[in-house]
């Protein structure tokens, strides 16, 4: 039988404080969210009374004005794989994929194992700046882009957090990305787009390039683009699809912004396009049974689709080829003029005279060939806001953003309208 003596006597509560051990604890009422009932949840740790104290009435604040967010141990990368689980419906399989990828590779590595209540403004701004000095492959920095889209990431798991009554700030906001250094976009002025196309006329996706020139279009817009959305009579066409690849799977989804756009279109182009469906329709019939009629504009000789990823790299081998080329007709006008000089003399001879001459080509990813098309827009005058539509910008502000360098400046003009408006 255990005597009174021998019994400890239990913690003694008062205003909802008691210590426990060497700590002090506090209790709060909160609502249960299953079952709607108030249940009482302990927080403790605190060194004095004091400060369980001031914990507990900035708990019971926030109980009473409904912003109570309760102690939790939930990790990083627990939130994290909830929360990419529960927006696997909602975003496109190449965003959802993206999210994967950087999640996988920069925040749970460094983040997983931390109570996502512990996450503060100055130990993401540290892990950011990391990332940029060294979290790429093999050490390497980590590009401004793919450490921004990180923190995107990051920020809007944090921001759903909130809702979920897994935060109260969102600590992301506070935390400094680097510094992200202006540049200039890699674009072909109009001589180079036109000795690119000239060149490329003849290649099975010649009219690949000339449409993403011509148009702007997105990539993935370009390989969903079908023939009925396409009006060679009145010389435009419908953007209403984008295809996005993952892996070898290709989903065929709404545009960027969810919304359908005509783009009207050059006459050069129409007659591109039109002997490109005549091409087509050859081919079925060479193909015969079994050819795919998906409608597609672009596709190989038994009219399945073209994979996103290989037009990408085939339009950067299409440029690797016009400027041998360009260096092979350097050559055999330098071996004319000096038939005594040696093969490598020649060669870099040609390497220099193509470059000497301007007619060496800027190497430009396939979406480059929308940043040329907005530009020769922009530099030709054309009203940011009609550029905008042409390329599906929601807001004109994009476009300004993006592309105000090549806006041209005309101070002159503008003091000259003053002048007149003003009658100086």
């Amino acid at each position: 039988m255990t005597t009174a003596s021998e019994t400890k006597a239990a913690p003694r509560m008062k205003d909802g404080l008691v210590k426990r051990g060497a700590t002090w604890s506090y209790v709060v009422r909160e609502r249960d969210p299953e079952t709607g009932k108030s249940r009482p949840r302990w927080v403790g740790g605190f060194r004095t009374r004091d400060d369980a104290k001031r914990a507990r009435d900035k708990a019971r604040a926030a109980t009473h004005d409904g912003t109570y967010v309760a102690p939790r141990d939930v990790t990083v990368g627990e939130w994290l794989r909830v929360w990419l689980d529960a927006h696997a419906a909602t975003l496109k399989p190449s965003t959802l994929h993206s999210y994967r990828a950087k999640v996988a590779s920069y925040l749970v590595p460094n983040l997983g194992g931390t109570k996502l209540q512990a996450l503060s403004p100055s130990r993401l701004s540290k892990l950011w700046a990391d990332l940029a000095e060294h979290g790429g492959a093999d050490g390497r920095c980590l590009s401004p882009r793919s450490v921004e889209y990180t923190r995107a990431i990051l920020r809007k798991a944090c921001a759903d957090a909130i809702v979920e009554r897994l935060l109260t700030v969102n600590p992301v906001h506070g935390s400094k990305a680097p510094r992200r250094e202006a540049h200039d976009l890699l674009v072909w002025d109009n001589a180079q787009q036109t000795a690119f196309l000239d060149a490329t006329r003849a290649d099975r996706w010649g009219t690949v390039w000339r449409l993403a020139l011509a148009t702007g279009m997105r990539r993935g817009e370009l390989c969903a683009l079908t023939w009925a959305e396409v009006d060679l009579d009145r010389g435009r066409l419908r953007v209403a699809k984008s295809a996005t690849q993952v892996g070898g799977d290709v989903v065929t989804t709404d545009t960027k912004n969810h919304e359908n756009r005509l783009v009207d279109l050059d006459p050069a182009t129409v007659a591109a396009l039109r002997e490109l469906r005549k091409r087509q329709a050859a081919e079925r019939l060479a193909f015969g049974p079994g050819y795919a009629e998906d409608g597609l504009l672009f596709v190989w000789p038994d009219g399945s689709r073209v994979l996103p990823d290989y037009l990408s790299k085939e339009f950067m081998k299409a440029q690797a080829r016009v400027l041998a080329a360009q260096v092979e007709a350097a050559s055999e006008a330098i071996r004319r003029e000096r038939p005594e000089a040696t093969d490598a003399e020649v060669s870099k001879l040609a390497g220099r005279e193509v470059e000497r001459s301007g007619a060496k080509l800027p190497r430009l990813t396939l979406h480059g060939c929308r940043h040329s098309h907005a530009c020769t827009l922009l530099r030709a005058g054309i009203p940011v806001h009609a550029v905008a539509a042409r390329l599906g910008h929601k807001d004109p502000s994009v476009t300004l953003r993006v592309y105000a360098h090549a806006i041209p400046s005309d101070g002159a003009g503008a003091a000259a309208a003053v002048a007149l408006a003003l009658g100086g």
